[in-house]
């Protein structure tokens, strides 16, 4: 039986006009009532989130969870912080230095607030920004330097597609080794901690919650879910996923547009339901 469904946001959860289907909340909200942990597992940071577990009725629940930053954050929904890993400010500067040798775009992720540099405000940021609605500020090396209580969670290189297919050919060797090096989405190229990824934060949370990853479900569309459907007892591939994840996936569901997600789960409530004489697949 499944307990726990992992869900990622942006083209899994959300269509393309950025909303969640009725028949989508319908779907989460009966996996909820009968028991099972839905964990929205995303990019983006916990102000980005709020609004769909809200509309999913998952905010302020003690015994839900957020996997955000691609997995460097584990969190209640109640805000409890169940596990954080996060970069050195040495990392920050090494990050930046790389970006602004290659004309590009950085910013800085902390749990609260999204920093760049003057000069760094280009159009992808700047809808970033808006599309996850986290503060965006503008600061000197030297005013980062005396920021007290910094925590930086996340790098981003976040500029034309073209250019970010040219810095992953040129990006230092030690990079690979130093971050978790994923590409999000064709304009994101993000850098987190070594151990911070969707899969690992998602072991470490059934650890936690004592499941068994065969009793996992995780959904997603982009390369930085191919992890976690990998660690999860069933994988599933929105019809709208790149090549890569359909490939590794255990079951295609409907697209992002076509309620995808409900689909999923509604397959999986039929599965665990007590069986009338034949059980659905």
């Amino acid at each position: 039986m499944i307990k726990l469904i992992a869900v990622d946001i942006d083209g899994t959860l959300l269509n393309d006009q950025g909303q969640i289907l009725p028949a989508t909340i319908q779907a989460v909200q009966r996996a909820a009532a009968a028991g099972q942990k839905i964990v929205l597992c995303t990019g983006r940071p916990l102000c980005g989130v709020t609004d769909y577990l809200k509309q999913l009725g998952l905010w302020q629940q003690a015994d839900q969870y957020v996997i955000s930053y691609n997995g460097s954050l584990i969190q209640t929904t109640t805000q409890e912080t169940l596990m954080s890993h996060q970069l050195q400010f040495s990392d920050y500067l090494d990050l930046l230095e790389f970006a602004h040798q290659n004309q590009a775009a950085f910013s800085l992720l902390t749990p609260a607030c999204m920093y760049v540099t003057p000069g760094d405000q280009n159009s992808v940021i700047l809808k970033e920004a808006e599309t996850v609605g986290i503060e965006l500020q503008t600061r000197t090396l030297a005013e980062m330097r005396a920021l007290p209580n910094l925590i930086p969670v996340k790098g981003m290189i976040l500029d034309e597609p073209a250019k970010l297919d040219y810095l992953q050919t040129v990006m230092p060797k030690d990079f690979k080794q130093r971050f978790t090096v994923l590409r999000s989405q064709k304009d994101h190229l993000e850098f987190t901690h070594p151990l911070a990824s969707k899969e690992s934060a998602l072991r470490q949370l059934t650890g936690l919650l004592k499941i068994e990853p065969t009793a996992t479900m995780a959904i997603g569309d982009e390369q930085n879910d191919l992890g976690m459907i990998k660690a999860a007892g069933i994988g599933v591939a929105m019809g709208n996923a790149v090549p890569q994840l359909r490939a590794i996936a255990d079951q295609v569901t409907a697209d992002n547009n076509h309620n995808g997600v409900g689909e999923a789960i509604s397959k999986v409530l039929s599965v665990s339901a007590p069986s009338t004489g034949r059980q659905q697949s």
